[in-house]
């Protein structure tokens, strides 16, 4: 009984061994680049690297999982359980993170390559290789044990049907018959049948509930990731007006907006400038509009700096615009570029900035920018 507690309790700790693998392995299908960030040093180094190997970064999850699988027996039903405990959670996890931090659901700008939409895509494709691989044709070259014994239930030797030994069929039908057995049961056999039949019954009870409430779980996870309600355009605007205005003090006192600001940011600068959002306001209704007013003063004017300032992503900034409104967390920036008609003083047109994002996207579009001016000059 000691020994069976002990398997068990080793069962769950390879399971949660497992399911860590698993969720690493989700995070690298959805993340790479926060393990191994993009390098335009790298991008040009034809040796091999821990560079190199960045497509590959899901195969450590995966073989921590395998190790835990085969430290035991019921490796399937660990690998699985794993698998589909993540899957779950990530399911459930979704439409929060698509209403509330959609950066973690879609990149925020297209360069930016793979987040959790596209990970959970490839998530569930390795599933389906799993079951193909494991179930089926590894279950079929490496067959186990109880299924081995199951097939030589019906083996029958060689030498029984050996034609030397063969009988004819009066032979057959002359031997004397055994009489089949009678069983008399009394009170106490009927008691006992009685029982074992309600804990059968019991068993198949608790078999069923437990699959419809499996199946039950399935659908609701199911009504959930399909029908959470998702905010409007216009509730989606409003609450990233409001998170981009976050904001944290370094140890020096400076204030810094939020990884989750500056995505947020990101966002309302680029429906401004799709939208044109800003066209014909003059700045201080620009700055209403964004909510800069209920800013202390300090925030407020660190926000609308407007001196000259260098981008890794361009090499020159133009003449005709002047820097708007600037958010940054001391590694992501996002500004908003304005051009104004001389007469009136009023917005004409509003662009985005980014630099800082993706080193390799900030290289790229300094070089282009680079290439067209020397084209025109």
């Amino acid at each position: 009984m000691e020994t069976l507690t002990m398997s068990k309790i080793f069962t769950v700790f390879r399971y949660l061994f497992c399911v860590l693998g698993a969720a690493a392995l989700l995070y690298t299908f959805s993340y790479p680049d926060t393990i191994i960030p993009p390098d335009p040093v790298m991008e040009d180094v034809e040796e091999f690297s821990l560079y190199s190997l960045k497509p590959l970064l899901w195969v450590v999850p995966v073989l921590v999982m395998e190790l835990a699988c085969l430290a035991g027996p019921r490796k399937n039903l660990v690998w699985f359980s794993a698998l589909f405990t993540i899957l779950g959670a990530a399911l459930f996890v979704y439409p929060l993170l698509s209403a509330f931090r959609p950066e973690y659901v879609e990149p925020t700008f297209p360069y930016l390559g793979d987040m959790l939409s596209t990970g959970l895509v490839y998530y569930v494709c390795f599933i389906g290789v799993s079951v193909l691989l494991r179930l089926m044709l590894l279950a079929h070259m490496f067959p186990a044990e109880d299924f081995q014994e199951h097939q030589e239930i019906g083996f029958v030797s060689a030498s029984v049907l050996d034609p030397e030994h063969a009988r004819t069929v009066h032979e057959i039908a002359a031997e004397k018959k055994a009489a089949p057995p009678r069983f008399h049961f009394s009170s106490g056999d009927n008691r006992i049948a009685l029982r074992f039949k309600l804990i059968m019954k019991r068993m198949i009870f608790r078999s069923r509930l437990m699959t419809s409430c499996a199946a039950g779980g399935v659908l609701l996870l199911l009504l959930w990731f399909c029908f959470f309600p998702q905010p409007t355009a216009e509730e989606a605007l409003q609450r990233d007006l409001n998170l981009m205005l976050q904001h944290r003090l370094t140890q020096q006192g400076y204030p810094l907006a939020t990884k989750a600001a500056v995505h947020a940011a990101a966002r309302v600068m680029k429906h401004i400038s799709d939208h044109e959002s800003f066209a014909g306001m003059s700045p201080e209704e620009a700055e209403d509009w964004l909510g800069l007013n209920k800013l202390p003063e300090s925030l407020r004017s660190q926000l609308r700096d407007n001196r000259p300032l260098k981008l890794a992503s361009v090499n020159s900034t133009h003449e005709t615009r002047s820097r708007f409104l600037t958010i940054t967390d001391g590694r992501r920036i996002c500004v908003l570029y304005v051009r104004t008609n001389p007469a009136d003083g009023n917005i004409i047109i509003s662009e985005l900035q980014d630099a800082g994002w993706d080193a390799v996207a900030d290289e790229t579009r300094r070089r282009m920018v680079n290439d067209w001016g020397a084209f025109y000059r």
